[in-house]
């Protein structure tokens, strides 16, 4: 189980940071990209999606 978090959320990490980048460079500003509880919303989610996806295929 340690691992599975460990790895969804690096990779969470790495999506937020992409994802904030793209949408700051085609001059979107808006809730996700500017605010601090934005960026932390954005990581959790993509943080819990990765890890259920993660968990679902080890249920297999």
């Amino acid at each position: 189980m340690g691992k599975r978090v460990f790895i969804s959320i690096f990779i969470a990490a790495i999506l937020s940071v992409v994802i904030r980048s793209i949408l700051r460079a085609n001059d979107i500003h808006n809730f996700l990209s500017e605010n601090l509880t934005g960026q932390a919303l954005l990581y959790w989610v993509i943080c819990l999606l990765i890890f259920f996806v993660f968990k679902k295929k080890s249920e297999r």
